[in-house]
């Protein structure tokens, strides 16, 4: 039986910001750090692929984030569970407009069997839901 099908409202927690991409990188680094949170990576998509000598023209940034505690207990528990790790935060402008981005865990984590991690992706996702609000 296959996975069912996500709808992308489900897949995602998506804001809009009036705030430069710059900025809303470095406003949702800061909140991310007041829940616990940092930023361990940041790829940027434009530069990469025009690099590659692909035409991208619109800005993309994606965060990996992560909690160290978190982490070391999800890699603990299901050394499996860790390909979903770290957790994405996508920073980017669509239609000359600029949206913050979560894949929600809750999402990414309901494709695993083990039912334990429901909770903990609840909690992970509300903190990192809260961050985006807060510097959106």
């Amino acid at each position: 039986m296959s996975p069912p099908k996500v709808k992308i409202s489900d897949f995602s927690h998506t804001v809009k910001t009036q705030k430069t991409i710059n900025q809303a990188v470095e406003d949702i680094t800061a909140s991310l750090k007041e829940v616990g949170f940092g930023v361990i990576g940041t790829l940027n998509f434009k530069e990469m692929l025009q690099k590659k000598g692909v035409d991208f023209k619109d800005e993309y940034r994606l965060l990996e984030v992560c909690n160290p505690q978190s982490a070391k207990q999800v890699l603990e528990s299901n050394p499996e569970v860790g390909l979903l790790l770290p957790c994405t935060i996508a920073v980017y402008q669509k239609n000359k407009e600029n949206w913050i981005s979560l894949a929600r865990p809750t999402s990414l984590l309901a494709n695993i069997q083990d039912r334990q991690f429901d909770k903990f992706g609840q909690e992970i996702e509300e903190k990192l839901v809260q961050a985006i609000e807060r510097a959106k």
